[in-house]
Parts: C-alpha cells; sequence; structure tokens
C-alpha cells in the first residue's frame, strides 16, 4: 500500500544531554514546511581478491543519515525556532537537536542529529521567508518497531493488525 509522506512525522527536542526527552519536550517539525526528504549517503568501496572468483563486491564503509527540510519560516513555530537560534552558532555541540521520526508504518526513530545549514529568512521580496536546513543524525538512531498485532491506523479511518 502506498501512503503519503505527510503520514511521516519528524519532530525534534532541545538536547540537553543523551538521556532522550519525555514524551511533553517533542515538537512537531511540521507547520509551513512542504518538503522532508531523506538524503543519507553511503560510503561504500569495490573489493575482490584472489579468494573469490575476481568478482567485485560493495563494501559498505559507513552511512550518514541526513533530513533536509524546506519550507516557509515562521516565527510562531516552536521547532522553527528552536532551529533557527542555532544558525549563526558554530559550536558543533550547540548544533544539536533530538530527532524523532515516526514512519508511516509506525515505527519510531530517534537520535542526536546536528542542525546544519540553516536559513531562516531571505527569498524573493513577494514571497515569504524560507526555511531550510538539514538535520544529521551524528549515530546510527534507535528504531523501535511496534507490536505486530497491536491495531494500526491506516489513515482511512479503520483499524487494522499490523500484520
Amino acid at each position: 500500500m502506498r501512503k503519503k509522506n505527510a503520514k511521516r512525522k519528524h519532530f525534534i527536542a532541545p538536547y540537553t544531554d543523551d538521556t532522550a526527552p519525555e514524551e511533553d519536550a517533542w515538537l512537531p517539525l511540521a507547520k509551513d514546511v512542504e518538503t522532508i526528504e531523506d538524503d543519507s549517503d553511503e560510503d561504500t568501496d569495490d573489493y575482490g581478491d584472489y579468494a573469490g572468483d575476481g568478482t567485485a563486491q560493495t563494501i559498505l564503509n559507513g552511512r550518514k543519515e541526513v533530513w533536509n527540510f524546506s519550507g516557509y519560516y515562521n516565527a510562531d513555530d516552536k521547532a522553527q525556532v528552536l532551529l533557527a537560534g542555532m544558525r549563526r552558532e558554530t559550536n558543533d555541540e550547540k548544533r544539536k537537536v533530538w530527532h524523532k521520526i515516526v514512519e508511516t508504518d509506525g515505527s519510531t526513530v530517534i537520535g542526536v542529529a546536528k542542525a546544519m545549514e540553516i536559513k531562516a529568512g531571505g527569498g524573493d521580496a513577494t514571497s515569504y521567508e524560507d526555511f531550510e536546513g538539514h538535520l544529521d543524525y551524528v549515530a546510527t538512531p534507535t528504531v523501535t518497531v511496534p507490536d505486530a498485532t497491536a491495531p494500526v491506523d491506516d489513515g482511512t479511518g479503520s483499524e487494522q493488525t499490523g500484520q
């Protein structure tokens, strides 16, 4: 089944330490944000040796998970204000936020990310202020998969089991 991207929810919370925030601390990254896209990157090498048959294999050296966001700056939105406040910060530690994604299948991804290339304001005179940047996880985030027997909202108003 195909699902709309808007069903995937993104939240941020201020970073104070390595303890995940309480549920009421999460701020939705949604209002006036028109696009959020996965721009992750994998570092790979091709490798082959004489122990094999000469066929090259691709080896994953590392992966960087990055989520780009863009839309219009809204100074009344707490998530946007939090990110906009970091745009002139040059200390990496002060660019950290918690980033939570609730995937369309109900799984939850939580980890610490750095807010990078933040733009809040600017653009054409006849347009609203731009808002964009990206959230780069600093380590592999934790993924929690929902109980497969629990009811799942499929977006149609009826619940189905996750099986």
